[in-house]
């Protein structure tokens, strides 16, 4: 089977377009351009290898210490529908006895689930002082040997300041098991010591450890420093500050993504139950507390993380790198993790807004798309849709809901990005019309439609555009710049009735721009603009609209849901606006209305644009400005005509 998609994540960047050829469970080649023969042709979005959660106890209402197979297949199935194809399932402290027990589950479990990694013990080896959720009474001193025994052991956290920690370490890894550095007091020493010992990783950097400190680095200044270490970082926001993400992230090539969920990850809040021996609630932040408010875990699955990472200002390439292709390096996985031949094809569809929209797990589709690659998505991440984990915003510090809104304009943006190429061919196209003649009409309603006038109107003193070239159709007309003109986006007689009396002919292009991709009179207008013979082109913020079916040429800006629900006056206003703006500036630039970046057919009807002109020539031609204001008093402050003068011998 071959899918194919805009773009790839290939090798820790975006490539694309490009597709993906896999069977029998396994990755059999990655192309750098689309095959003339693909079984999956994807419109929007991009591929990426599947998520690998290193920290994980559990989710869903299961916690993975007491699992039931019946509760393995329901878990495992969700995750994988949130594209965490690959888990290490972590019990927290408890009786020698119990964590025995519980290894044993999880390796019953990884005969049915081949995305199961093992065992991650976290504790008992842990500082009294840094136990966090940890029972204090659980807690014993290291000793290898009282957990060599447990089944499927793939990694141990232990505290490394502890006596015998680092003789522990030591016997692990010479028994093929990981240890991770967490919960514990260590200075640099400590750190480094457990490092040349066999260490490899870091249980979530910053929580429950010494603090970073200017003159002692403690733990999380070797975890970010020392390349012998992978830092792991809870991806949720609120287990460690946005800016310290940010600033970890970019000072760390080897940060990893994990999320700490517990049994109340992806539920409602207020859900609890019993995790590492008393009880724990989803509070109304999102976070797993005890009774006692003490943090237990995140409540956040690792696809939510991803969108947190990009939302605190981590590229998108680096958040996905730290939750595919780097724990998989962590952890020593070398069959997944990356988009190449041989590996297991773990891989996931996402959208521009880094939704989920389809999940193959070992290249079997796993059961919770929310699209197809030829309709229209689904009501998870569309215009229109609501984003539930945004609830209580309002109780949110003004901040955290300004970086909120900025987060999903990064993302939409992207998404804008992956529309350049159709951008790109309706900018030329629109072009090569006016270049013979024609004309450029928008059409549109409300928002979308005054962005559209809103261009239209300063392309004339900017470029210097004749009256009538650019014709902004605003349903409802100028009245509706203003005020809201009810019912005027459905009626597409209008559209037709201001298209006849602007007399569109074969000659024009009608542009029609609305964020639904179903608006009644930009849909009427573009179908009479097409019936005419006209060169028709949409800009919309869904995918498979009957607006973009309408028109010859679409762009697509698949923004997904907004902030506040259906509201897309925000991201998908901004989307249009940035779209129009690279549009009509494009098609002038091809009309030879600038030279270089400068704005050569300005019209100069005031002050400001006068001395703008002024500096303009004489950059241009490279004479004083008393020179070049000279020439153009002489030609009447038209740019283009003083430019000549002055070249001229």
């Amino acid at each position: 089977m071959i899918i194919s998609a805009p773009r790839l994540f290939v090798d820790g960047a975006f490539t694309g377009p490009g597709a993906v050829a896999l069977a029998d469970g396994v990755i059999t080649h990655v192309y750098a351009e689309i095959p003339d023969h693909v079984d999956i042709a994807l419109n929007h979005g991009f591929l990426s290898p599947g998520l690998i959660d290193l920290h994980n106890n559990g989710a869903f209402g299961v916690d993975f210490a007491s699992a039931s197979p019946a509760q393995w297949d329901n878990v495992i199935a969700q995750l994988t529908a949130h594209g965490v194809t690959s888990v290490l399932p972590t019990i927290i402290t408890a009786p020698l006895n119990s964590l025995h027990e519980s290894a044993g589950r999880v390796a019953a479990a990884m005969a049915t689930h081949g995305g199961i990694l093992g065992v991650h013990i976290e504790g008992p080896f842990l500082a009294a002082a840094k136990r966090g959720a940890h029972r204090a009474n659980w807690l014993l001193p290291p000793d290898a040997a009282a957990l060599l025994g447990c089944p499927a052991l793939r990694l141990v956290t232990l505290a490394p300041e502890l006596p015998g920690a680092v003789q522990a370490i030591a016997q692990f890894v010479a028994a093929g098991v990981a240890v991770s550095l967490g919960h514990t007091q260590a200075n640099a020493a400590h750190m480094q010591a457990a490092a040349a010992a066999g260490a490899t990783m870091v249980t979530h950097v910053f929580n429950a450890q010494s603090p970073l400190h200017h003159r002692e680095p403690g733990a999380p200044g070797i975890a970010l420093t020392d390349e012998r270490l992978w830092p792991c970082l809870i991806a949720d926001g609120l287990h460690v500050d946005p800016a310290i993400l940010r600033l970890a992230f970019a000072a760390c090539p080897r940060a990893v993504a994990v999320t700490d969920s517990i049994l109340i990850a992806g539920l409602e809040v207020g859900a609890a139950g019993e995790f590492g021996g008393a009880r724990a609630y989803l509070s109304a932040e999102g976070l797993g507390r005890r009774n006692d408010g003490t943090i237990a875990g995140a409540g956040i699955i690792l696809d939510e993380g991803v969108r947190r990472l990009i939302a605190a200002g981590i590229s998108p390439a680096t958040a996905l790198a730290g939750a595919t292709t780097r724990p998989a390096a962590a952890l020593g996985l070398t069959d997944r993790g990356a988009l190449k031949a041989g590996q297991r094809a773990d891989i996931i569809w996402w959208d521009e807004t880094f939704n989920i929209q389809r999940v193959w797990q070992a290249g079997i589709p796993a059961g919770a798309a929310t699209a197809t690659a030829h309709q229209p998505r689904g009501t998870a991440s569309g215009t229109e849709s609501v984003r539930t984990v945004l609830m209580g915003l309002e109780t949110r510090p003004v901040l955290e809901i300004v970086r909120t809104f900025l987060g999903q304009e990064r993302a939409a943006q992207i998404a804008l990005g992956f529309a350049a190429p159709k951008l790109a061919e309706l900018a030329e196209a629109t072009a090569a019309k006016l270049a013979t003649g024609g004309r450029l009409f928008y059409a549109g309603a409300g928002t979308s439609g005054r962005l559209a006038l809103l261009d239209a109107v300063e392309c004339g003193p900017t470029f210097n555009v004749a009256e009538g070239l650019i014709i902004p159709l605003l349903a409802g007309g100028e009245t509706a710049f203003l005020h809201a003109v009810e019912g005027a986006e459905d009626d597409g007689a209008a559209a037709i009735t201001a298209l006849t009396a602007q007399n569109f002919s074969a000659a024009d292009t009608l542009i029609g721009i609305a964020a639904s991709g179903t608006t009644p009179f930009t849909l009427a207008a573009i179908e009479h603009a097409k019936a005419l013979g006209g060169l028709t082109g949409a800009i919309v913020n869904n995918v498979g609209t009957p607006i973009a079916a309408a028109a010859r040429i679409a762009v697509e800006i698949n923004t997904g849901a907004e902030i506040i629900a259906g509201s897309t006056r925000l991201s998908a206003g901004t989307t249009q606006k940035i779209a129009l703006n690279i549009l009509s500036s494009t098609i002038m630039i091809k009309l030879g209305k600038t030279h270089g970046p400068y704005m050569v057919d300005v019209r100069a009807t005031n002050e400001k644009l006068r001395r703008r002109a002024v500096r303009i020539t004489a950059a241009i031609t490279g004479v004083s400005e008393a020179t070049a204001a000279a020439a153009l008093i002489t030609c009447g402050y038209e740019v283009k005509a003083a430019l000549q003068m002055l070249k001229q011998p």
